[in-house]
């Protein structure tokens, strides 16, 4: 996307002749509005949308790493140059936003091989109901071959990146092995973590960046994108232990939650004056709830999770694949207890009870919410390949009882196997990926990921400027021709989003991730801090720019010796311990000229102030020639030779004292 301001040469011309100085002078001259991007998490709404308040100056973070309480918001506050009256002397503004949406598909014959040397003529692309045209295609330049790997002679489909004439790179592809630990049985988590090594072996010769993270209470970055699978192995043999909830959420906390609706059960029917079903069916029902309002609460943290990983992964670019490991992400959750109340239990002494229990089934839908993270990962190029942990599941009843009449019957047993394995087929078929349950090995999931590279078509198309930052559905087709015995895959929506939420991104994803790009080659460099008031401290981020990669324009004069150019500043800083991150903000600042920040040295130098809470930070900083549009992506240390990122440390005062 390309903001240009032209101005209106009539009188001024001497310092422009051409069309191309006319475009350069684009945007030296944008006139910018106050405004802010808010990103919530936590209420489940997953775009950003514009806001017409100023930029706050204080920081706010809480224990769970969010922004605001329990939102975590992506804030970006600009401070631009007031809007200029409508005098015929002075520049307008036409805005020309150009933005193409790649759309990965995936090609399959009836055998689930993949589909090479498709042609851009033989798919239909569609948005929202409306043929598109394909402005780019791209044919996968990864080959999946079926190779022995010396275990009882089986064999494994190897992947690797090659130069084929008529394929080509759609952009680079980042795979991120990502643990929802709170989720995962700890002895499921160790044997898939035994079992990584030999399951990514077939990816050696694989052209792309591996990433390995986990959610406890808030992200965790163990190991950053690295071309070194090595490496990945090397940080799943360290991960630390897994979270204790994962036992306290799974089978035992419903194995309670059943036992307490029969223990229930068990105390009316020995009591005199006492129906079962009737007489206590409230307390059996508050029973039943709870167990569902736990369960809904811990699939509403665990997309929390997975909302946080999509936007930290925002800013890389190219497609990114979510190998996304959980013991189940229940699309209904708490419905089998439900169910075993209404249908089961109670069926035969209340009329009523399998009514009343479906009218609570349906306020636990999370549909909604699974839909949202879906387009949340859709804007943003992210495949999610989901596997149930759990393995192969048992529907026999797992309950033990003193009657084993009064057990669970197979059919519960097995609604809720399906029900935790909802949430994974949900997310995968919304964003073009694979789930994998009732299985045990991990390759298996790393096979079809293998074979979904393999049988991969990018089909881009420029987006409509008028229906931008707004989620709308896709569909394609396989031309008559080509569509018989074969399946496509693909992400089901898209958001174009505006630039400066899309440069926001690119800074978080340094800030979480590191890779800095410095072309403009600044430096930044963190002072002192100063007491504001309990537990505030100002945090004062000097940056520095070379005054010769700073592209500067005559002004009206025309005169070179007073040119002047402009350059915006986006800060953020992330909590070493927590992961909490401040609000994203951006200032513009006008070089060089008469009324211009000077350029001393060689380079000019900007001062800016952030107000920090008491802790340890990463400071992380983006830089923009707004006439070339060049940006520097930085951390405090990375602008200099230093290769470790050295953190800023507010101090605690009532400590000092």
């Amino acid at each position: 996307m390309r903001q240009m301001t032209l101005e209106e040469m009539s009188q001024n011309n001497r310092g422009c002749q051409n069309v191309g100085q006319l475009l350069a002078l684009a945007d030296a001259y944008a006139a910018q509005e106050a405004f802010e991007v808010s990103v919530s998490l936590a209420e489940g709404d997953y775009r950003t949308e514009p806001s017409l308040r100023p930029g706050r100056k204080t920081i706010r973070m809480t224990s769970r790493g969010r922004v605001l309480g329990t939102t975590a918001a992506l804030w970006v506050a600009i401070a631009g140059a007031g809007a200029l009256a409508a005098q015929p002397t002075q520049p307008f503004v036409e805005s020309v936003d150009v933005q193409v949406v790649e759309v990965d598909v995936v090609v399959t014959d009836r055998k689930g091989r993949p589909v090479k040397g498709l042609n851009r003529e033989d798919f239909e692309l569609y948005v929202d109901g409306e043929p598109v045209e394909v402005a780019n295609f791209y044919e996968s330049a990864i080959s999946a071959v079926e190779e022995r790997t010396g275990r009882r002679n089986q064999t494994r489909t190897a992947v690797r990146s090659e130069a084929r004439p008529g394929a080509a790179d759609g952009g680079p592809l980042t795979v991120i092995f990502y643990l929802d630990d709170p989720n995962i049985y700890p002895t499921h988590r160790t044997r898939l973590l035994r079992r990584l090594e030999t399951a990514v072996e077939p990816w050696r010769a694989l052209e792309a960046s591996f990433m390995l993270a986990r959610f406890v209470n808030r992200l965790e970055v163990l190991v950053r994108p690295t071309r070194d699978l090595d490496a990945i192995l090397a940080g799943a043999a360290a991960v630390p232990k897994g979270s204790p909830r994962a036992i306290q959420n799974g089978d035992g906390a419903r194995r309670f939650a059943i036992k307490s609706v029969i223990d229930s059960y068990e105390t009316c029917r020995m009591m005199a004056f006492c129906s079962p079903c009737v007489d206590n069916w409230g307390e059996m029902l508050s029973a039943a709830r709870q167990y569902a309002d736990n369960e809904a609460t811990s699939a509403a943290i665990a997309v929390d999770g997975l909302a946080d990983l999509v936007t930290t992964l925002a800013g890389v670019p190219g497609k990114k694949a979510v190998v996304h490991i959980t013991d189940g992400l229940p699309q209904r959750p708490g419905i089998s207890v439900l169910d075993y109340l209404g249908n089961e239990l109670c069926r035969d002494l209340r009329p009523s009870a399998p009514s009343e229990t479906m009218s609570e089934m349906t306020q636990y839908d999370e549909s909604r919410r699974f839909n949202r993270i879906a387009a949340h990962a859709n804007a943003n190029r992210v495949t999610f390949y989901g596997l149930d942990a759990a393995g192969l599941r048992s529907a026999s009843p797992d309950i033990s009882l003193d009657n084993p009449r009064m057990g669970p019957s197979f059919q519960n047993v097995s609604l809720r196997a399906m029900n935790a394995q909802s949430g994974l087929h949900l997310l995968a078929q919304e964003t073009g990926g694979k789930a994998l349950t009732n299985a045990n090995d991990l390759a298996i999931l790393l096979d079809d990921v293998s074979k979904q590279f393999a049988a991969s078509y990018s089909l881009g198309f420029i987006e409509d400027e008028q229906e931008r930052d707004r989620v709308r559905q896709i569909r394609v087709l396989l031309a008559p021709g080509v569509a018989k015995g074969r399946r496509i895959e693909y992400r089901r929506t898209y958001r174009a989003k505006p630039l400066d939420e899309r440069l926001a991104e690119r800074l978080l994803s340094v800030a979480y991730l590191g890779a800095p790009e410095n072309p403009l080659g600044a430096n930044v460099e963190l002072g002192g801090t100063t007491p504001l008031e309990k537990k505030v401290h100002e945090l004062t981020v000097a940056v520095s720019v070379p005054a010769d990669a700073i592209v500067t324009l005559p002004g009206k004069t025309g005169a070179t010796g007073n040119a002047s150019g402009e350059v915006r500043l986006w800060l953020v800083a992330v909590e070493d311990e927590k992961g909490a991150r401040t609000t994203v903000r951006q200032k513009t600042v006008t070089v060089g000229g008469a009324t211009g920040i000077p350029a001393v040295d060689g380079a000019y130098r900007v001062e800016v102030a952030m107000n920090l809470p008491e802790g340890g930070y990463q400071v992380a900083v983006g830089v923009r020639d707004e006439t070339s549009g060049v940006m520097s992506l930085l951390t405090a240390a990375s602008s200099g030779s230093a290769s470790v990122r050295e953190p800023v440390t507010v101090p605690n005062r009532e400590a000092a004292n």
